[in-house]
């Protein structure tokens, strides 16, 4: 069957398509996209082949059908909602590292549509997003967004683009050591 698929290219992996559905940020017509993923990745099932070869156009509950049988052939647990938003920052943050994603596009893409796709400042301890370790990406965030909008210096040894500068390095170190800790547990 001929794929009929006119879908931009990702570098979002298939389970990071998924956790990026369940974070409610991919609509079901997306969801033959993924199928094609997935057998680019070397997956292979019945119902993915399918999937990967429905129009966007399809019934999108035919799309659903296809996408749950394929879940279930390959034997994939959907993700419950917290994890698919760190799932899905954790591919944002794998296109911002390989050069594929503008870091603060990335990081406004992690912020407003991963993040907060679930209430991680309800678990915050002492500073927001600390129960997920985010909380020096997020503070580099800001900071660099305040530094954009200043009307005067920060300093009187640097200027504000020096700042944004040093800011967006740390910035690019931190969501790399973000996601180390994440994956390894620490």
């Amino acid at each position: 069957m001929k794929s009929t698929n006119l879908y931009t290219t990702t570098s979002l992996t298939f389970r990071q398509q998924i956790a990026k559905y369940v974070a409610g940020n991919m609509t079901t017509d997306q969801l033959a996209m993924v199928g094609v993923t997935g057998l680019q990745e070397g997956l292979d099932s019945p119902s993915l082949c399918i999937l990967a070869g429905l129009s966007k156009n399809e019934n999108p509950h035919q799309i659903e059908y296809y996408f749950k049988r394929t879940l279930e052939e390959l034997n994939i647990a959907l993700p419950d909602r917290r994890q698919a938003a760190i799932e899905y920052a954790f591919g944002i943050v794998d296109e911002i590292l390989l050069g594929k994603k503008d870091l603060i596009n990335g990081m406004k893409e992690i912020y407003q549509s991963a993040i907060s796709s679930y209430d991680f400042e309800s678990e915050t301890k002492n500073y927001v997003y600390d129960s997920i370790s985010f909380e020096t990406a997020y503070g580099l965030f800001v900071t660099h967004e305040e530094l954009m909008q200043a009307d005067r210096p920060w300093q009187i040894e640097k200027t504000n683009e020096q700042l944004m500068v040093e800011t967006k390095k740390e910035l690019f170190e931190e969501l790399k050591k973000w996601k180390n800790k994440m994956v390894s547990g620490t």
